[in-house]
């Protein structure tokens, strides 16, 4: 206990070397200020008069589908009578694409001058570690909806209620997103706006019929395995690219990691490859002559090098979960200002941790969640994970003579 304590301080007071002065303006993307991403786009859903149970049951139906045959997609909800379902596809042989969303289910109301009211149940990937409320964030964002209502039901279901303009009509969708297995299931429920007000409660009422039926574990993401020689164990998204640098001695190991996105070119040129994060570990010995604070200012004198000065801190991250291994470790997260690119905006997460005889050093660059918000959760989700599975090994407790 004597020994967590003394390095706890220790790690409080050289986080402090982490912080430039910088005349920046006052942050505008720290956690759950009134301009973060999260913030902006979490409502509470309004509040109808609806129907009662036994007037919902009489003015619906109950249906059961198992999509393609397949486990993770059969749900059970609700329809309003008289709907109609153009196709089943219940028992088609179709083999799951995990690129593409795939549509499960339609059901239509009556035609009407305003437009028809339907509902949609269809099925994505769930990839990258995000959480389902970042991977439904992101669905969000990448397709320009404004929300009227976004709210977060469970680790898993999500449910929002946006306006979206199709050709000459305009609907209110209220949808309802659940994470199952690898994939989210979203049932989306279109209601023309002129027949809002009328539609609202049943809306509302059948998305709450909407049930999965097979409740699936998320299965855990392909990682790969790194080691600093005999020091520590290093896994990483297998998606990721490693990048070690020559081996000059054992008082010090550095290896980068690089989020690398692919994007083909044109007929008979190359594909061009763009650095979306890049995270950067450091395991030093702490019998080398440097201090661990003298190391830390010697990562910051390195990231200004690089064109990126260390701007306002955003938070502290007391959540993340370390090997037991570690005597302390601490994550802070900054602003990153690019020299280069007043553009784009950036944060730097920023871990020091301790164990054995090693000092253990992270950085990872990536986009602001309010610049890129899908890129930021899926790095931060994964350096998460990569922190989580960090294990200093039998060799960082020897006492050895270098």
């Amino acid at each position: 206990m004597i020994l967590r304590n003394f390095w706890g301080i220790k790690l409080i007071l050289l986080c402090a070397v982490l912080v430039v002065c910088v005349p920046l303006a006052s942050s505008a993307y720290a956690s759950g200020s009134k301009d973060d991403i999260f913030t902006r786009f979490k409502k509470p859903m309004p509040e109808l008069k609806l129907l009662s149970e036994e007037d919902f049951r009489k003015a619906t139906r109950p249906m059961k589908k198992k999509p393609y045959g397949q486990d993770v997609l059969e749900y059970t909800i609700r329809i309003p009578k008289g709907w109609v379902e153009p196709e089943d596809r219940g028992s088609s042989n179709f083999v799951l694409n995990k690129k593409l969303f795939l549509e499960l289910n339609v059901f239509y109301g009556k035609p009407t001058p305003s437009g028809r009211s339907r509902i949609e149940v269809e099925a994505f990937d769930l990839a990258g570690n995000l959480t389902t409320e970042q991977w439904y964030l992101n669905y969000i964002l990448k397709r320009g909806y404004t929300t009227e209502g976004f709210v977060t039901h469970s680790e898993n279901k999500m449910e929002s209620l946006i306006v979206s303009v199709e050709k000459d009509y305009t609907y209110y969708v209220r949808t309802v997103a659940i994470a199952n297995g690898d994939k989210v299931i979203m049932v989306k429920y279109f209601v023309p706006l002129y027949y809002m007000n009328k539609q609202a409660p049943m809306q509302e009422q059948v998305l709450k019929s909407f049930k999965i039926v097979n409740n699936i574990e998320r299965p855990p993401s392909e990682m790969s395995l790194y080691r600093f020689l005999d020091v520590a164990e290093l896994k990483y998204p297998s998606s990721w690219t490693v990048y070690a640098k020559p081996l000059r001695n054992v008082d010090r190991m550095d290896v980068s990691l690089l989020n690398l996105r692919e994007v083909a070119g044109k007929l008979g040129e190359r594909p061009s490859v763009f650095t979306e994060g890049k995270l950067e570990v450091s395991v030093i010995a702490a019998s080398a002559h440097e201090t661990l604070i003298d190391e830390v200012s010697k990562y910051r004198q390195k990231i200004e090098a690089s064109g990126m000065l260390i701007g306002d801190k955003l938070e502290t991250k007391d959540e993340l979960i370390y090997n037991e291994n570690l005597d302390f470790a601490i994550t802070e997260v900054y602003e990153g200002v690019d020299t280069t690119n007043n553009l784009s905006n950036y944060e730097l997460w920023f871990t020091v941790g301790v164990g054995g005889n090693y000092y253990y050093l992270f950085m990872l660059t990536t986009a602001s969640r309010n610049d890129r918000f899908g890129i930021w959760a899926e790095n931060t989700q994964n350096y998460k994970v990569i922190l989580e599975n960090f294990r200093p090994m039998p060799g960082a407790f020897l006492d050895r003579n270098y």
